[in-house]
């Protein structure tokens, strides 16, 4: 494992982007990423799935790369929720929904259907989820949720998403929280434009943050921001993902998360059609982003990587905020990548 102390600028900038491409196997796209800029990390969709064969053949190139370059092992991610949100379909035992686990009213299974699921994508080579989702349904307008989440009452939901990170980190894959402060109460969808959640503060620590307060307790490895403005908390017109009061003094002071955070994907509406990919990956990284995620198109992530460092070298972002967020990732890696299986 790479230690901070001899990396360069481009290997530690490098390390806060997690990329996709789109093809079966590793291509040219994936491999410069890799091999050239140093990349974090992967994200997988179903674009990138055949079989589990495949995904397995397909995580241990792209890992061979990352040895090849003398770069840290990647994370490998994957958005496998189960039910309606689930990348890797066939030959694998999936797993019912987040909303359909918890009519069962049963955390055991909420526990036992996560091991299963992360022992499996452990074993083709995937070591991060991008789930549970830990967002609340109480808006039936919601275009985007609905069954996603574990239902509508808060502290359910902080129950039976705590058991799932349970058991997604047990089989050695790190879970993440998302979308954070929550994206349920909305009726748009932030791939489309950008929502605003307008509750008071009193209102949003007593529904949307539970079962956040929740995960972080339980140990989650990552949480996922969400690309939604809370008045709330942020006067200026910024989403969470873009938003220093959200990230960093929300999230990290208040709640004490000293995990890793993710943003959603920087190419949805939200972000892209207002703020630009590009830019605004350098305003989630001073918000307090430890991963900047990008998953199509490999000209915004070279723009990406290349406005990283020109806001470092500028001045504009100190090389010991890029180190915090290294320091960060480099640990979550030792600690899961390291440790073979976890407790699987």
């Amino acid at each position: 494992m790479m230690e901070l102390a001899g990396m360069t600028l481009e290997e530690k900038v490098g390390q806060l982007i997690q990329a996709g491409f789109h093809s079966l196997e590793p291509d040219g796209h994936i491999l410069d990423l890799i091999e050239r800029r140093r990349i974090g990390g992967v994200i997988l969709f179903a674009r990138n799935v055949q079989d589990p064969a495949q995904v397995a053949a397909l995580t241990g190139k792209l890992q061979e790369a990352a040895q090849r370059a003398g770069t840290a092992p990647l994370w490998i991610s994957i958005d496998q929720e189960g039910g309606m949100v689930a990348r890797v379909t066939e030959g694998v035992a999936l797993m019912p929904g987040a909303m359909a686990i918890a009519a069962g009213g049963s955390g055991e299974a909420a526990y036992e259907a996560a091991l299963v699921a992360g022992r499996e994508l452990r074993a083709l080579g995937i070591n991060v989820n991008f789930a549970p989702d830990l967002d609340i349904n109480n808006n039936p307008a919601n275009p985007v949720i609905g069954v996603r989440s574990f239902g509508e009452a808060p502290e359910a939901v902080a129950e039976y998403g705590a058991a799932a990170i349970r058991g997604f980190q047990d089989a050695g894959v790190s879970a993440t929280a998302k979308h954070f402060p929550g994206h349920g109460d909305t009726a748009t969808d932030s791939h489309l434009d950008l929502p605003t959640i307008p509750h008071s503060r009193e209102r949003i620590e007593a529904v949307e943050l539970v079962p956040f307060r929740r995960a972080i307790a339980e140990g989650v490895d990552a949480v996922m921001s969400s690309h939604i403005v809370f008045p709330a908390f942020e006067p200026e017109r910024l989403p969470a993902t873009l938003s220093r009061r959200v990230l960093t003094g929300l999230l990290r002071e208040e709640l004490g998360f000293d995990g890793v955070i993710v943003t959603d994907c920087m190419e949805m509406q939200a972000i892209a059609a207002h703020y630009g990919t590009v830019q605004a990956a350098v305003l989630a990284v001073e918000a307090g982003a430890d991963i900047v995620l990008i998953s199509h198109s490999r000209e915004l992530q070279e723009g990406a990587l290349d406005a990283l460092l020109e806001a470092v070298r500028s001045g504009r972002i100190s090389e010991e905020r890029i180190d915090a967020s290294v320091r960060r990732l480099l640990a979550l890696k030792r600690k899961r990548l390291a440790a073979g299986t976890g407790g699987a």
